[in-house]
């Protein structure tokens, strides 16, 4: 009678501790998202899963909606007092953006690595703040081995943005520009972009971004291969350097 009071006084306390680990796994996310803080721009349709492995029907901010939203936490990341999870947006038509990425969240600290996204030029173009005089097609990818969140964007930015098989439409029709490749970084808060003008339109860019605003020193000096649509647009910048560069400053 003495072992069997033993034994049960150990079980009782394990079965708890399993039924509460039940409960928290197979809790639906539906649940979670039922009571979470959402803020009042961002719309989220469509839970489905659990709070360990699930999916979004759809998630809306402000004019940026996106499909099939899933994510896979990782438990060992709660022993460090933090979330950790994988994301993957699909590449669906509703989709501007496809890809994966690695979030990571602590108390004081949200960091994204392993991000990788890729999209169309086109539909991307047609969610800036600006309208752009040349209509521009290409692929876009995005690499960002490392961001963490700061004040008003980062606190630290690696990465680069690939600009592939761009074309522009000129008065001949599209015209094929060639391959680009912006490096970011983050400077004093805000999203540093940097582009060498190896390319062949011998355009550069200097500057940064953020919500705020956006600050770019743009040079450009086409190379003889240029489509001549091109050269014939720069004659509104004026006359060019020493070097046949003509600069310009875009802010926002």
């Amino acid at each position: 009678m003495v072992q069997y009071l033993k034994k049960k006084r150990v079980l009782l306390p394990l079965l708890g501790v399993v039924y509460l680990v039940a409960l928290i796994t197979l809790m639906p996310a539906r649940v979670i998202f039922a009571f979470a803080p959402i803020p009042e721009n961002i719309q989220v349709g469509g839970v489905h899963g659990t709070i360990w492995n699930g999916t979004i029907t759809r998630i809306r901010a402000d004019d940026v909606a996106l499909e099939g939203l899933e994510w896979r936490l990782h438990p060992l990341e709660l022993l460090r007092l933090r979330v950790g999870a994988d994301l993957r947006i699909p590449a669906t038509e509703g989709n501007v953006v496809s890809g994966t990425a690695r979030v990571a969240a602590s108390a004081n600290r949200v960091q994204l690595n392993d991000v990788r996204l890729g999209g169309e030029l086109e539909r991307l173009m047609g969610l800036m703040d600006f309208d752009s005089p040349i209509a521009l097609r290409g692929a876009i990818t995005l690499n960002i081995p490392e961001f963490v969140l700061g004040q008003p964007v980062c606190e630290s930015l690696r990465g680069d943005l690939f600009g592939m098989q761009v074309e522009a439409r000129l008065a001949q029709g599209w015209e094929a520009l060639g391959d680009y490749d912006i490096a970011l970084a983050c400077v004093e808060g805000a999203i540093g972009v940097t582009m060498e003008p190896e390319n062949l339109l011998g355009l550069s860019v200097q500057g940064n971004v953020s919500p705020q605003s956006t600050n770019l020193r743009i040079g450009i000096a086409p190379e003889p291969g240029a489509p001549r649509g091109i050269q014939d647009l720069l004659q509104w910048l004026g006359p060019g350097d020493d070097q046949g560069r003509r600069y310009f400053n875009f802010r926002l």
